[in-house]
């Protein structure tokens, strides 16, 4: 079928929705489910009805503002990323919306759709799960500026800027190793983020280098949480002395406080029953009362860096290739997992 004999009738049709809801997301005028806008770009864009005549109006009608999509408001990670985001963004004459997702698939999908009608310029995605893969290609696929950070997807093209959480992994664990622990457990983050992933995969690696086990039953999902590593903690901490393991790395901060709770609740010593590693770096983690050990994470850089790259995709200014930036992060060797001094004694 021809562009010029597609209406907006057959477009609703195909999309089984009314045609006033059609005329809704084309110009934008009310609020339509994400769903339903979902299966009216695809209507248009299968019908080949003028969707790039439309795009780009909407596209050089800019609204100078970005979207910033985080999982949870409440983890302290995020605070100083969205610091940064906004300040890059006012620098540049935009303003900075964040959008929770929770890590839903929905929420992704709402972020995406006001990129689609044109409330958004651009939006930074740090939220990407491999549920959300199809909603983020097609937005690739549909050239809006987006760039993924802190979490991205494998085999995918697109803007990124990481972490070296490989390098986190590997420090933290030979930390431990060093220090002369054995049983090691990684408690892990959300199914479906490739943070959580590379993390878990580098210490197992690291782990059989040393000739160590690496206990299945060990490696738990703590979800980024208090609550859930708190629970695994307990359960743990009740095996046998020879049994349990003598050192725990969490996913996060927030996690290893929920470690570092139960352990002390059970009558233990932090560190010399069990030793203790977040990722992150948040604020509270550095004062003297917590001293968490932990690989320090350049939220704020991440933020700054992403937002740039994203306006400048969004100005068009010449970027020949996409942008995959890569960050060094730190151990902050701290109390929860003592040190050896020059001497190799530990302390």
């Amino acid at each position: 079928m021809k562009e010029t004999h597609v209406t907006i009738k057959d477009i609703a049709k195909k999309a089984e929705v009314s045609v006033a809801t059609v005329s809704y997301v084309i110009n934008n005028t009310r609020y339509v489910s994400p769903e339903k806008i979902e299966r009216v770009n695809q209507a248009i864009k299968d019908l080949n009805y003028v969707p790039n005549a439309v795009a780009r109006g909407l596209r050089f009608r800019q609204s100078k503002i970005i979207g910033l999509t985080i999982t949870d408001i409440t983890n302290p990670f995020y605070p100083e990323l969205a610091k940064a985001c906004e300040t890059e963004a006012l620098i540049n004459g935009y303003t900075l919306i964040l959008i929770n997702t929770n890590d839903d698939r929905e929420r992704t999908a709402i972020a995406t759709s006001y990129l689609r009608e044109g409330r958004i310029d651009g939006l930074i995605i740090t939220t990407a799960l491999e549920h959300d893969r199809s909603i983020i290609e097609k937005m690739i696929e549909e050239n809006y500026p987006i760039v993924l950070v802190h979490r991205t997807l494998d085999n995918i093209q697109v803007d990124t800027v990481l972490s070296d959480n490989a390098y986190g992994s590997s420090r933290a664990t030979k930390h431990l190793i060093d220090l002369g622990h054995r049983r090691i457990c990684f408690m892990g983050g959300v199914d479906g983020s490739t943070v959580g992933n590379e993390r878990v995969m580098v210490f197992q690696q690291t782990m059989r280098e040393h000739g160590l086990p690496v206990m299945e039953e060990w490696n738990l999902r703590g979800e980024v949480g208090y609550k859930k590593s708190y629970e695994d903690t307990k359960r743990l901490m009740n095996l046998s002395n020879d049994v349990r393991p003598t050192a725990i790395i969490n996913i996060s901060d927030i996690g290893a406080l929920g470690v570092i709770d139960a352990a002390l609740e059970m009558g233990m010593r932090i560190p010399e029953d069990l030793a203790v590693i977040g990722f992150d770096d948040v604020f509270i983690t550095s004062t003297k009362m917590v001293g968490l050990t932990t690989v320090h994470i350049p939220s704020y850089e991440l933020g700054r860096v992403g937002t740039k790259i994203l306006i400048d995709r969004i100005n068009k200014k010449e970027l020949n290739h996409y942008q995959n930036v890569t960050l060094p992060v730190k151990l902050m060797v701290r109390g929860t997992c003592g040190y050896r001094n020059q001497k190799g004694n530990k302390m």
